[in-house]
Protein backbone atom coordinates (compact mmCIF):
# COMPACT_ATOMS: atom_id res chain seq x y z
CA UNK A 1 0.00 0.00 0.00
CA UNK A 2 1.90 3.29 -0.90
CA UNK A 3 0.91 5.87 1.67
CA UNK A 4 0.26 9.27 -0.13
CA UNK A 5 -0.34 11.23 2.60
CA UNK A 6 1.65 11.56 6.10
CA UNK A 7 5.32 12.55 7.10
CA UNK A 8 7.74 11.81 4.12
CA UNK A 9 10.49 10.43 6.90
CA UNK A 10 9.17 8.99 10.13
CA UNK A 11 11.54 7.43 12.52
CA UNK A 12 10.68 6.41 16.41
CA UNK A 13 12.97 5.43 19.27
CA UNK A 14 15.92 3.99 16.93
CA UNK A 15 18.23 2.17 18.41
CA UNK A 16 21.56 0.30 16.29
CA UNK A 17 24.44 -1.23 17.91
CA UNK A 18 27.57 -2.70 16.46
CA UNK A 19 30.42 -5.41 17.51
CA UNK A 20 33.42 -3.53 17.57
CA UNK A 21 36.66 -5.72 17.49
CA UNK A 22 39.89 -4.98 19.13
CA UNK A 23 43.13 -6.82 18.88
CA UNK A 24 44.95 -8.50 22.10
CA UNK A 25 48.42 -7.67 21.72
CA UNK A 26 50.90 -8.92 24.67
CA UNK A 27 49.24 -12.41 25.84
CA UNK A 28 51.78 -14.80 23.65
CA UNK A 29 51.98 -15.95 20.16
CA UNK A 30 48.45 -15.95 19.84
CA UNK A 31 47.18 -12.93 20.75
CA UNK A 32 47.32 -11.49 17.30
CA UNK A 33 44.33 -13.50 16.20
CA UNK A 34 42.63 -13.71 19.38
CA UNK A 35 40.11 -10.39 19.31
CA UNK A 36 37.34 -9.65 21.70
CA UNK A 37 34.79 -6.90 21.02
CA UNK A 38 32.35 -4.61 22.71
CA UNK A 39 29.24 -3.24 21.75
CA UNK A 40 28.79 0.25 20.24
CA UNK A 41 25.97 2.37 20.50
CA UNK A 42 25.40 4.26 16.69
CA UNK A 43 22.16 4.81 17.34
CA UNK A 44 20.22 5.33 20.37
CA UNK A 45 16.05 6.28 20.51
CA UNK A 46 16.34 8.45 17.80
CA UNK A 47 12.55 9.88 17.04
CA UNK A 48 12.08 12.59 14.38
CA UNK A 49 9.85 13.31 11.55
CA UNK A 50 10.34 14.89 7.98
CA UNK A 51 7.45 16.34 6.13
CA UNK A 52 6.63 15.99 2.30
CA UNK A 53 8.81 18.75 0.52
CA UNK A 54 11.37 19.91 3.39
CA UNK A 55 14.75 20.50 2.97
CA UNK A 56 16.50 19.07 6.45
CA UNK A 57 20.13 18.66 7.08
CA UNK A 58 21.52 15.86 9.32
CA UNK A 59 24.86 17.55 11.34
CA UNK A 60 26.87 16.00 14.01
CA UNK A 61 30.80 14.72 14.31
CA UNK A 62 32.41 12.16 12.56
CA UNK A 63 30.95 8.84 14.45
CA UNK A 64 27.94 10.59 15.67
CA UNK A 65 25.92 7.48 13.38
CA UNK A 66 24.79 9.95 10.18
CA UNK A 67 25.86 7.29 7.78
CA UNK A 68 23.91 4.40 9.92
CA UNK A 69 20.69 6.31 10.04
CA UNK A 70 20.98 6.91 6.41
CA UNK A 71 21.24 3.50 6.06
CA UNK A 72 18.86 2.14 7.87
CA UNK A 73 16.36 4.86 5.79
CA UNK A 74 17.49 3.46 2.84
CA UNK A 75 16.55 -0.42 3.55
CA UNK A 76 20.47 -0.91 3.48
CA UNK A 77 20.72 -1.73 7.61
CA UNK A 78 17.84 -2.95 10.07
CA UNK A 79 17.38 -1.09 13.21
CA UNK A 80 18.15 -2.96 16.12
CA UNK A 81 14.93 -1.66 17.48
CA UNK A 82 12.45 1.21 17.32
CA UNK A 83 10.32 2.12 13.91
CA UNK A 84 11.36 3.20 10.57
CA UNK A 85 8.84 4.37 7.99
CA UNK A 86 10.14 6.14 4.59
CA UNK A 87 6.68 7.27 2.42
CA UNK A 88 4.83 5.17 4.45
CA UNK A 89 6.74 1.93 3.67
CA UNK A 90 9.45 -0.12 5.48
CA UNK A 91 12.47 0.53 4.08
CA UNK A 92 14.03 -3.21 5.25
CA UNK A 93 10.55 -5.18 3.65
CA UNK A 94 10.39 -3.11 1.17
CA UNK A 95 13.54 -2.26 -0.09
CA UNK A 96 13.00 -2.85 -3.80
CA UNK A 97 9.51 -1.32 -3.83
CA UNK A 98 10.58 2.07 -2.09
CA UNK A 99 14.27 2.20 -4.35
CA UNK A 100 12.18 3.38 -6.79
CA UNK A 101 10.59 6.42 -4.69
CA UNK A 102 13.66 7.60 -3.08
CA UNK A 103 17.56 8.53 -4.32
CA UNK A 104 20.98 7.94 -2.56
CA UNK A 105 24.16 10.13 -2.98
CA UNK A 106 26.87 9.41 -1.35
CA UNK A 107 29.65 12.26 -2.39
CA UNK A 108 32.08 9.40 -1.60
CA UNK A 109 30.73 6.45 -3.75
CA UNK A 110 30.18 7.37 -7.34
CA UNK A 111 27.31 5.56 -9.84
CA UNK A 112 29.60 6.10 -13.30
CA UNK A 113 31.55 3.90 -14.55
CA UNK A 114 35.35 5.23 -15.28
CA UNK A 115 35.61 4.46 -18.70
CA UNK A 116 32.25 5.12 -20.15
CA UNK A 117 30.52 8.08 -20.44
CA UNK A 118 28.50 9.32 -18.28
CA UNK A 119 25.06 9.22 -20.43
CA UNK A 120 25.62 5.31 -20.87
CA UNK A 121 25.18 5.49 -17.04
CA UNK A 122 21.68 7.26 -17.28
CA UNK A 123 20.57 4.75 -19.85
CA UNK A 124 21.73 1.72 -17.55
CA UNK A 125 19.64 3.47 -15.17
CA UNK A 126 16.67 4.77 -17.25
CA UNK A 127 16.53 0.70 -17.70
CA UNK A 128 17.40 -0.46 -14.33
CA UNK A 129 14.54 1.85 -12.23
CA UNK A 130 11.57 1.17 -14.85
CA UNK A 131 11.70 5.07 -16.63
CA UNK A 132 9.84 5.37 -19.76
CA UNK A 133 11.31 7.10 -22.88
CA UNK A 134 8.99 10.32 -22.48
CA UNK A 135 9.54 10.89 -18.92
CA UNK A 136 13.31 9.76 -19.04
CA UNK A 137 13.91 12.83 -21.64
CA UNK A 138 12.28 15.11 -19.65
CA UNK A 139 14.62 14.60 -16.75
CA UNK A 140 17.74 13.95 -18.73
CA UNK A 141 16.65 17.68 -20.53
CA UNK A 142 16.22 18.83 -16.86
CA UNK A 143 19.32 17.95 -15.55
CA UNK A 144 21.80 19.13 -18.78
CA UNK A 145 20.31 22.75 -18.20
CA UNK A 146 19.82 23.36 -14.43
CA UNK A 147 23.61 20.87 -13.92
CA UNK A 148 25.26 22.63 -17.09
CA UNK A 149 26.01 19.23 -18.23
CA UNK A 150 25.70 20.12 -22.45
CA UNK A 151 29.67 19.81 -22.63
CA UNK A 152 30.55 16.99 -19.96
CA UNK A 153 27.90 13.91 -20.24
CA UNK A 154 29.15 12.77 -23.40
CA UNK A 155 32.33 12.42 -22.67
CA UNK A 156 34.28 9.29 -20.85
CA UNK A 157 33.80 9.44 -17.17
CA UNK A 158 37.82 9.68 -16.49
CA UNK A 159 38.38 13.02 -18.44
CA UNK A 160 35.89 14.80 -16.08
CA UNK A 161 36.82 16.94 -12.60
CA UNK A 162 35.88 16.11 -9.75
CA UNK A 163 32.98 19.10 -9.80
CA UNK A 164 31.72 17.50 -13.22
CA UNK A 165 31.74 13.93 -12.05
CA UNK A 166 29.67 14.43 -8.95
CA UNK A 167 26.89 17.05 -10.93
CA UNK A 168 26.64 13.61 -13.50
CA UNK A 169 27.03 11.26 -10.17
CA UNK A 170 23.94 13.70 -9.14
CA UNK A 171 21.77 13.58 -12.33
CA UNK A 172 22.34 9.37 -12.20
CA UNK A 173 20.86 9.14 -8.94
CA UNK A 174 17.66 11.41 -9.54
CA UNK A 175 16.99 10.88 -12.76
CA UNK A 176 14.22 8.57 -12.16
CA UNK A 177 12.66 11.88 -10.36
CA UNK A 178 12.38 10.29 -6.40
CA UNK A 179 9.94 11.90 -4.25
CA UNK A 180 12.92 11.45 -1.40
CA UNK A 181 16.53 12.03 -1.36
CA UNK A 182 19.19 11.13 1.22
CA UNK A 183 22.57 12.64 0.55
CA UNK A 184 25.85 11.85 2.37
CA UNK A 185 28.39 14.61 1.91
CA UNK A 186 27.19 15.61 -1.82
CA UNK A 187 29.57 18.71 -1.97
CA UNK A 188 32.37 17.43 -0.12
CA UNK A 189 35.57 18.43 -2.34
CA UNK A 190 33.77 19.89 -5.08
CA UNK A 191 34.75 22.80 -6.86
CA UNK A 192 33.16 26.46 -6.32
CA UNK A 193 31.49 26.63 -9.38
CA UNK A 194 29.62 22.58 -9.04
CA UNK A 195 28.89 23.14 -5.66
CA UNK A 196 26.78 26.16 -6.50
CA UNK A 197 25.53 24.07 -9.60
CA UNK A 198 24.40 20.96 -6.82
CA UNK A 199 22.83 23.23 -4.74
CA UNK A 200 21.06 25.41 -7.22
CA UNK A 201 19.57 22.19 -8.68
CA UNK A 202 18.68 21.13 -5.35
CA UNK A 203 17.03 24.14 -4.81
CA UNK A 204 14.92 23.86 -8.07
CA UNK A 205 13.94 19.87 -7.60
CA UNK A 206 12.55 20.94 -4.44
CA UNK A 207 10.53 23.81 -5.58
CA UNK A 208 9.30 22.52 -8.91
CA UNK A 209 8.54 18.62 -7.86
CA UNK A 210 8.65 18.92 -4.55
CA UNK A 211 11.47 16.81 -3.60
CA UNK A 212 12.30 16.12 -0.02
CA UNK A 213 16.12 16.19 0.98
CA UNK A 214 17.91 14.79 3.78
CA UNK A 215 21.17 16.34 3.41
CA UNK A 216 24.02 14.69 5.83
CA UNK A 217 27.05 17.21 5.85
CA UNK A 218 29.85 18.73 7.39
CA UNK A 219 30.49 21.85 4.94
CA UNK A 220 28.23 24.39 6.61
CA UNK A 221 27.42 26.79 3.41
CA UNK A 222 25.34 23.58 2.60
CA UNK A 223 23.54 24.08 6.00
CA UNK A 224 23.48 27.69 5.60
CA UNK A 225 22.41 28.21 2.36
CA UNK A 226 20.40 24.85 1.63
CA UNK A 227 18.37 24.05 5.25
CA UNK A 228 15.58 25.10 6.51
CA UNK A 229 15.96 23.10 9.34
CA UNK A 230 18.36 21.30 11.29
CA UNK A 231 18.58 17.89 13.56
CA UNK A 232 21.77 16.91 15.17
CA UNK A 233 23.46 13.92 16.64
CA UNK A 234 26.24 13.20 19.01
CA UNK A 235 27.58 9.49 20.06
CA UNK A 236 24.17 8.57 18.62
CA UNK A 237 21.47 10.37 20.19
CA UNK A 238 19.35 13.62 18.53
CA UNK A 239 20.11 16.16 21.17
CA UNK A 240 18.75 19.18 18.95
CA UNK A 241 16.05 18.99 16.23
CA UNK A 242 14.67 22.55 14.79
CA UNK A 243 15.45 25.82 12.98
CA UNK A 244 19.01 27.38 12.09
CA UNK A 245 17.75 30.18 14.12
CA UNK A 246 16.69 27.92 17.07
CA UNK A 247 20.42 26.91 17.07
CA UNK A 248 21.82 30.47 17.09
CA UNK A 249 19.38 31.90 19.56
CA UNK A 250 20.42 28.90 21.93
CA UNK A 251 23.87 28.73 21.78
CA UNK A 252 25.42 31.38 19.15
CA UNK A 253 22.88 34.85 20.27
CA UNK A 254 25.82 37.68 19.57
CA UNK A 255 27.40 40.22 17.48
CA UNK A 256 30.78 41.02 15.71
CA UNK A 257 30.76 44.38 15.49
CA UNK A 258 33.95 45.94 13.09
CA UNK A 259 35.16 49.17 13.79
CA UNK A 260 37.75 51.86 11.58
CA UNK A 261 38.99 54.59 13.93
CA UNK A 262 41.37 57.28 14.17
CA UNK A 263 45.10 56.42 14.85
CA UNK A 264 45.41 56.54 18.24
CA UNK A 265 42.21 55.29 19.67
CA UNK A 266 41.83 53.31 22.43
CA UNK A 267 39.39 50.56 23.41
CA UNK A 268 36.06 52.12 24.73
CA UNK A 269 35.12 50.73 28.52
CA UNK A 270 31.52 49.49 27.43
CA UNK A 271 30.47 47.03 29.73
CA UNK A 272 29.72 43.53 27.58
CA UNK A 273 31.65 44.97 25.22
CA UNK A 274 34.62 41.95 24.33
CA UNK A 275 37.79 43.00 22.46
CA UNK A 276 38.50 40.15 20.48
CA UNK A 277 41.14 41.95 18.04
CA UNK A 278 42.62 45.21 18.10
CA UNK A 279 45.59 46.80 15.44
CA UNK A 280 45.88 50.70 14.97
CA UNK A 281 42.88 51.86 13.73
CA UNK A 282 41.24 49.11 13.31
CA UNK A 283 39.16 47.23 16.44
CA UNK A 284 36.52 44.04 16.32
CA UNK A 285 34.38 43.22 19.49
CA UNK A 286 31.69 40.75 19.93
CA UNK A 287 28.50 41.62 21.95
CA UNK A 288 25.47 39.78 23.08
CA UNK A 289 22.62 39.81 20.46
CA UNK A 290 20.46 42.05 23.00
CA UNK A 291 23.45 44.92 23.36
CA UNK A 292 22.68 46.26 19.97
CA UNK A 293 20.68 49.02 20.99
CA UNK A 294 22.32 49.80 24.23
CA UNK A 295 23.10 53.77 24.34
CA UNK A 296 26.95 53.91 24.98
CA UNK A 297 27.57 51.43 21.81
CA UNK A 298 25.78 53.65 19.71
CA UNK A 299 27.18 56.89 20.84
CA UNK A 300 30.55 55.03 20.50
CA UNK A 301 29.97 54.15 17.09
CA UNK A 302 28.65 57.10 15.56
CA UNK A 303 31.35 58.88 17.03
CA UNK A 304 33.25 61.31 15.12
CA UNK A 305 36.67 59.01 16.77
CA UNK A 306 34.58 56.03 14.25
CA UNK A 307 35.39 56.73 10.36
CA UNK A 308 33.21 53.15 9.60
CA UNK A 309 31.58 50.33 11.40
CA UNK A 310 29.86 46.83 10.68
CA UNK A 311 27.83 44.68 12.89
CA UNK A 312 27.50 41.06 11.37
CA UNK A 313 26.05 37.93 13.13
CA UNK A 314 28.52 35.08 14.07
CA UNK A 315 29.25 32.35 11.03
CA UNK A 316 27.18 29.61 11.33
CA UNK A 317 30.13 27.38 11.85
CA UNK A 318 31.02 29.11 14.94
CA UNK A 319 27.90 28.77 16.68
CA UNK A 320 28.06 25.13 16.08
CA UNK A 321 31.18 25.23 17.30
CA UNK A 322 30.13 26.66 20.53
CA UNK A 323 26.74 24.13 20.36
CA UNK A 324 29.22 21.11 20.56
CA UNK A 325 31.74 23.11 23.29
CA UNK A 326 29.09 23.35 25.45
CA UNK A 327 27.39 20.27 24.94
CA UNK A 328 31.16 18.75 25.61
CA UNK A 329 30.97 20.39 29.31
CA UNK A 330 27.54 19.19 30.00
CA UNK A 331 28.26 15.01 29.40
Amino acid sequence: MIEKDGPAVRVEDVHKEFKSYETRHGEGFLSSIRRRYKMKKALVEVSFEINRGEIVALLGKNGSGKSTLIKILTGVLHPDSGTVEVLGTDPWRDRETLARRIGVVFGAHEQLYWNLPAIDTFEFRKALYGVDNKQYNKMLKYFIDVLELKEIYKRQVRELSLGERMKCNFAASLLHNPEVVFLDEPTIGVDLPSSFALRDALFDMNKKFGTTFLIATHVIDDVKILAQRAIILDKGKKIYDGSKAGITKMFGDHREVVAYLKHGMDAPQIKGLNLVESADGYMKFEIPGKMIKNRDLSAFLTSENVVDYSISEPEFSDVLRQFYKKRTRRS
